[in-house]
């Protein structure tokens, strides 16, 4: 099948913000400025950070309005470029597509990893940030969040919300290239912590980045 312009999408529009995010999960900058051209968020100040369901909500408004070609539910199993002709021919789980030019959008981060801070059989939960949802799944105690960026520092300071005088929980955040904003860095290394710890001096040789 060759014809008019498609995007191509195995979920629904904005899946991974509506399946695989953690439950208090907002958009990294305020409505003003993370919203489409032309649209406002219906439930949200513009100074206010949108929740991950009405950003997805705001993704699935724009392509309808722009009357984006997307075909949901379909799943892109190869792509090759054409032998002696022009174009490439992609498979899919709805059957064979002819394009002119392709672009994949799938964005860098489609396979889980997990980093090896414990030995697997050392009886710690180790989890990604895609299965996620709410401290409520973590067991009590200490936590230690590896990671970078928003999701690192949200899901820190989200699995922190249940630190109590009856439950203490520590919420540590790693990163190897810094600086994260209100971080402490040492030796190439970026963490943020959150939490409720015992009152100390800070460790020597240590810089407030901002």
């Amino acid at each position: 099948m060759r014809g008019a312009s498609s995007i191509l999408e195995r979920g629904r529009i904005a899946e991974r913000w509506r399946s695989q995010r953690w439950d208090s999960l907002v958009a990294n900058g305020p409505a003003w400025h993370d919203r489409f051209p032309g649209m406002e968020f219906p439930r949200t100040g513009p100074d206010d950070f949108a929740s991950k369901e009405e950003v997805a909500d705001h993704f699935v408004a724009y392509a309808k309005q722009i009357n984006a070609p997307i075909r949901c539910g379909v799943e892109v199993k190869l792509g090759q470029r054409n032998v002696g002709r022009p174009g490439f021919r992609v498979e899919t789980s709805d059957g064979v597509v002819e394009a002119n030019s392709i672009v994949a959008a799938t964005g860098p981060f489609q396979i889980p990893v997990i980093p090896l801070v414990v030995p697997g059989d050392a009886g710690m939960l180790q989890i990604h940030s895609s299965a996620y949802r709410n401290p409520e799944q973590l067991p009590k105690g200490a936590v230690l969040v590896v990671g970078a960026g928003s999701s690192g520092v949200q899901i820190a300071d989200d699995s922190s919300a249940l630190a109590s005088a009856s439950t203490f929980r520590w919420a540590l955040t790693i990163a190897r290239r810094g600086p994260i904003a209100g971080a402490t860095s040492a030796g190439g290394w970026a963490s943020s912590a959150s939490g409720t710890p015992r009152p100390r001096d800070p460790a020597p040789n240590t810089s407030r980045s901002r």
